[in-house]
C-alpha cells in the first residue's frame, strides 16, 4: 500500500478535525444564539415589569411626599378651618396623579360646622380643581374600616385599592395619615387619593406597543396585569376580573402546579420569572413586587415569542458556518499540497534556531516562499541577539521610571492636606477632602488654610493627566498659597494666579479653579470661579451655587475675573468637586452626571452628616453606579461644613473613624483637644482618655464582621455640669453594659476573659447607658463636671 504524503495526511486530519469541530461549534452556536436571543427577549419583558414597578412607586411616592409636606401647613391652620380647603385644592393642583384629597375630622371637632366635618377637593373632567364641605347626610365615615385603621395606626399608610363610588367613580387607592392638634392629639385623617385609571391606560398602551413591535403574526400574544397583596386583580385585560377574581383561584383551575407556586411567591412579595403552562400555552411569566404598595406587576409571554428571533438567527448562522467549513477544507487541502513539500528540509535547521543556536547554517531551498522564510530566519538570528540586549536595558529603564513615578506620586500626595480633622481645636468649621488619581500622578488639586479668622480654600483641575498635569498642579497650588497670603479678595487672588500660569504656560495647558474666602465669624462668603464646576450648598435648601462664566486659568493674562458674594448659614455644607466625579462612566459609557449627584446631595442633606461622612457616602454612590470600575479621569472631592459660632452654653464636637485601629492616634489628638477645652486635671484627663479609647477600639474591632468596612461615630456635648460622650456604629447589635462586673482583686489567671474594658469605662465615667435605635448601637458615657476656682481666679473644670 502506497504511503500517503505529508500534505495528504495533514489534509485528511484537518478535514476530520474540521468536521468534528464544526459539528460541535454548530450545536453550541445554535443553542447559544437561541438562548442569547431568548435572554434578550426576556430582558425586554422583564424591563416592562420593572419600568411599571418604578412608575407606580414614583407616582405613589410623589403623592406620599405631597401629603407629608402639606400636613404641617394643615396642622398650623387647624384654628382657621376656612383655610383648609385651600390647602387641599393646592395639593390636587400641584400633583397631576392626585385625583382628589380629603380632610376628615373626629366628631364635633368643629361643632359650629356640624357633628361630622369633612372637606374634599378634586379635579373634575375638565381639569379644574374644586373643593367643598361634604354634606352631613353622607354615609358615616367613622364606622368605615379604612378610617378606623388609619386613625389607630401610628404611621400613615396606603389603603387597599377600592372602587370610589362616592366621588371619582374609578379604581382608587388612598394614602391616609394623621392630623394632630398643637398638643399632639389625633384629631382627624388626611387622605390623598390616586386614581388607577392612568395605570390601566398605561398597561393597555404598553401591551399594544409590544404587540405592534414584537408580536405581529403570532396567534398568542403577551399581556400584563397587576394584582394586590392577596392576589386580587387590580388591572387586567379582562375587566370582569378586576376586584372580583384572584390570581390563585385562576391558577388552581389549571393542572400545572407551577403557577400555584408562582402565586405563593407573589403573595410573599417576591420578584422573578419562571416557565408555566398558561391555558395550555407554554409561556414565561415575569413578575415584580411593588414595594410600599404591596402590589405585583405581571407580564405573561408565550414561548413562541421568546424564542422566535433566536431560532431564525441560529438557523442563518448554522447555514453560514456550514458553507464556511466546506470552503475552508477545500482551500486548506490545496494550500498544503502546494506549499508543504519544501518545508521538511527546513524543519531541522529551524528547530536549532528556535533552541537558541543562532550560528546554525540554514539549508538552501529552491521554493521562493521558503527561501523568503530562510532569509527572514537569517535576519531574525541577527536581530534577536540585539533585541535581547535592548530588552534588558528597556526593562531596567521601566523599573527606574516606575520607581520615579511612585516617588512623584508620594510627593504630590504630601502637598495635599491629609490631616483630618485639620483644625481639631475649632468647632465652627469641619473640612474633609480626598483625591483619586487616574494615573500614578494627577492634575487635580485642592488646598485650604485659615488666616485672620478667614478660611481660604481652592479646588482645581488641570487639563490633562500624568506628569505634565501634576507639575502644573504643584505650581498652581503654590501660587494659591502665595497670593492668598497677600490678598483677601478672591478676584485678586485668581487674577494673580492666572497671570503667573500664563507666563509659564509653554505647554498651553489650562486650569479650572474655584477659589473662596469664608469669614468664620459671620459666614460671609466671597468667591471667584475660573471655569470650574459649580459647588453645591447642602443644607435646608440644597442648591447649586450661582457662579459667573469666567474662562479657565492660563488662557488670557489680561482677563478680569468677577467676584461674587453670599452668606453661608450655620449647618450648611459647601461641597466642591472636579468634573472627573460627575463624568464617571459605566462600562457602557453612561455618566454619573450632575443631576444624579444633586439628588444624592439632597438625600444626604437630611442626615446632617459631618464633612467626612458626607464625602464618603456621596463617593460610594458614584462607585456603586459605575460598578467600582477604575476611572479615566482624576476625581477630587472637598466638603466644608460651616457650623458658625457655637452657643456658649453648649459645647459640641464630633468625629468619624473607619473601623481601623490605625486611626487611634487621631482619636488621641481629638480627646486631648476636648480635655484642654474642659481644663481637666491630669488624673481626669488620663481617665477620660482610657475610657473613650477603650470604647472606640472595642467598636472598631468587634462591631463589624472581619474584612467588612464600617464607621464609628463619636459625638461630644458639654453642658453646665456634665459632658456626654456618645459612641455610635451600625455594626452587630451588642450591649456592653450587660457584661458582669469584674473582680479586680482576683488573680489574673482566676478571672474569666473579657469585661475589663467596660469595667474601666464604668470606673472613669459617672454614668454609662446603651440603646439600640435606628439600626445603630448607641453607647452614652457621662462625666460630671465640678467647677473650681484657682488662686488666680480662673475657672477650672474637673471631672
Amino acid at each position: 500500500m502506497k504511503r500517503l504524503t505529508l500534505a495528504n495526511r495533514l489534509s485528511l486530519r484537518i478535514m476530520m478535525v474540521l468536521i468534528v469541530m464544526s459539528a460541535i461549534i454548530m450545536a453550541v452556536v445554535y443553542y447559544l444564539t437561541r438562548d442569547s436571543m431568548a435572554r434578550e427577549a426576556e430582558s425586554r419583558y422583564d424591563g416592562v415589569v420593572l419600568h411599571a414597578n418604578e412608575k407606580i412607586r414614583g407616582v405613589l411616592s410623589d403623592v406620599y411626599v405631597a401629603a407629608i409636606n402639606n400636613i404641617y401647613d394643615i396642622e398650623c391652620d387647624l384654628n382657621n378651618p376656612d383655610k383648609l380647603e385651600a390647602h387641599l385644592e393646592r395639593m390636587v393642583s400641584q400633583n397631576m396623579y392626585m385625583s382628589s384629597c380629603r380632610l376628615i375630622f373626629e366628631p364635633d371637632f368643629y361643632p359650629e360646622r356640624g357633628h361630622n366635618y369633612e372637606i374634599y377637593a378634586w379635579r373634575d373632567s375638565s381639569g379644574v380643581v374644586k373643593g367643598k364641605q361634604m354634606n352631613e347626610k353622607h354615609p358615616d365615615y367613622l364606622v368605615h374600616s379604612w378610617y378606623k385603621a388609619a386613625f389607630q395606626n401610628n404611621e400613615g399608610d396606603w389603603t387597599p385599592p377600592y372602587f370610589d363610588r362616592a366621588a371619582s367613580q374609578q379604581l382608587t387607592t388612598t394614602y391616609a395619615t394623621h392630623v394632630r392638634d398643637a398638643r399632639g392629639n389625633k384629631v382627624g385623617v388626611l387622605g390623598a387619593d390616586v386614581s388607577l385609571n392612568w395605570l390601566r391606560l398605561r398597561h393597555q398602551r404598553v401591551d399594544a406597543e409590544n404587540h405592534e413591535r414584537y408580536e405581529k403574526g403570532f396567534k398568542e400574544q403577551s399581556y400584563s396585569f397587576i394584582i394586590d397583596h392577596d392576589g386580587t386583580y387590580l388591572i387586567h385585560p379582562e375587566e370582569n376580573r378586576v376586584l372580583k377574581r384572584k390570581f390563585q383561584d385562576i391558577a388552581a383551575q389549571s393542572p400545572d402546579t407551577l403557577d400555584d407556586a408562582v402565586g405563593r411567591k407573589m403573595m410573599a412579595g417576591e420578584s422573578g420569572m419562571t416557565h408555566i403552562n398558561n391555558d395550555g400555552t407554554k409561556s414565561w411569566i415575569f413578575y415584580s413586587f411593588v414595594k410600599y404598595a404591596d402590589w405585583t406587576v405581571v407580564v405573561i409571554v408565550p414561548d413562541a415569542i421568546i424564542y422566535h428571533n433566536g431560532n431564525v438567527l441560529a438557523m442563518w448562522i448554522l447555514a453560514v458556518l456550514f458553507a464556511g467549513v466546506v470552503l475552508i477544507n477545500f482551500l486548506c487541502h490545496r494550500f498544503l499540497v502546494s506549499n508543504l513539500r519544501p518545508l521538511s528540509r527546513f524543519v531541522t535547521a529551524a528547530n536549532q534556531v528556535a533552541q537558541g543556536n543562532f550560528d546554525m547554517k540554514l539549508p538552501a531551498v529552491k521554493s521562493r516562499e521558503i527561501d523568503a522564510l530562510r532569509t527572514a530566519f537569517g535576519e531574525m538570528r541577527v536581530s534577536l541577539t540585539g533585541y535581547i540586549d535592548e530588552l534588558k536595558e528597556t526593562t531596567a529603564s521601566k523599573v527606574a521610571m516606575e520607581q520615579e513615578l511612585k516617588i512623584a506620586s508620594d510627593i504630590q500626595q504630601r502637598m495635599l492636606p491629609k490631616q483630618y480633622p485639620p483644625y481639631p481645636e475649632r468647632t465652627d468649621i469641619d473640612i474633609y477632602g480626598e483625591v483619586v488619581t487616574a494615573k500614578e500622578v494627577g492634575g487635580d488639586l485642592f488646598d485650604f488654610f485659615i488666616r485672620d479668622e478667614k478660611l481660604f480654600f481652592s479646588i482645581g483641575d488641570v487639563a490633562g493627566k500624568g506628569v505634565p498635569a501634576s507639575l502644573v498642579m504643584a505650581v498652581t497650588r503654590s501660587m494659591f498659597r502665595s497670593a492668598s497670603m497677600i490678598n483677601t479678595s478672591p478676584k485678586l487672588i485668581v487674577e494673580s494666579i492666572n497671570r503667573s500660569v500664563c507666563q509659564s504656560n509653554d505647554s498651553f495647558m489650562f486650569v479650572t479653579l474655584f477659589m473662596g474666602v469664608i469669614d468664620l465669624a459671620t459666614g460671609k462668603f466671597l468667591y471667584a470661579n475660573a471655569g470650574h464646576e459649580p459647588p453645591v450648598l447642602v443644607g435646608s435648601h440644597t442648591r447649586f451655587l450661582r457662579t459667573d462664566n469666567n474662562i479657565p486659568l492660563g488662557l488670557r493674562p489680561e482677563w478680569e475675573y468677577t467676584e461674587q458674594e453670599t452668606v453661608i448659614m450655620p449647618g450648611t455644607t459647601l461641597f466642591l468637586y472636579t468634573d472627573g466625579f460627575t463624568e464617571a462612566e459605566t462600562v457602557d459609557l453612561k455618566q454619573y452626571g450632575r443631576d444624579r449627584m444633586f439628588k444624592e446631595a439632597i438625600r444626604l442633606a437630611a442626615k446632617r452628616l459631618d464633612s467626612r461622612t458626607f464625602v464618603k457616602d456621596i463617593r460610594m454612590t458614584e462607585r456603586q453606579f459605575v460598578n467600582f470600575i477604575p476611572q479615566k479621569d482624576d476625581i477630587s472631592l472637598l466638603a466644608i461644613k460651616y457650623r458658625g459660632n457655637v452657643d456658649p452654653k453648649l459645647y459640641y464636637r464630633s468625629i468619624l473613624f473607619n473601623n481601623d485601629v490605625q486611626e487611634v492616634p487621631v482619636l488621641t489628638v481629638f480627646i486631648d483637644g476636648i480635655c484642654d477645652d474642659m481644663k481637666f486635671y491630669d488624673l481626669d484627663r488620663s481617665g477620660v482618655h482610657l475610657a473613650i479609647e477603650e470604647a472606640v477600639v472595642n467598636a472598631m474591632e468587634y462591631a463589624y464582621p472581619e474584612g467588612t468596612r464600617g464607621h464609628v461615630y463619636l459625638d461630644v456635648t458639654a453642658y453646665d455640669d456634665e459632658i456626654h460622650f456618645v459612641l455610635r456604629d451600625r455594626g452587630e447589635r451588642f450591649d456592653p453594659t450587660k457584661m458582669p462586673e469584674v473582680d479586680v482583686d482576683k488573680y489574673v489567671r482566676e478571672r474569666s476573659v473579657g469585661g475589663l474594658g467596660i469595667h474601666l469605662i464604668r470606673h472613669y465615667m459617672d454614668d454609662v447607658s446603651y440603646v439600640y435605635i435606628d439600626g445603630q448601637n448607641v453607647l452614652t458615657m457621662i462625666k460630671k463636671l465640678n467647677k473650681n476656682t484657682d488662686q488666680d481666679g480662673s475657672n477650672n473644670q474637673k471631672g
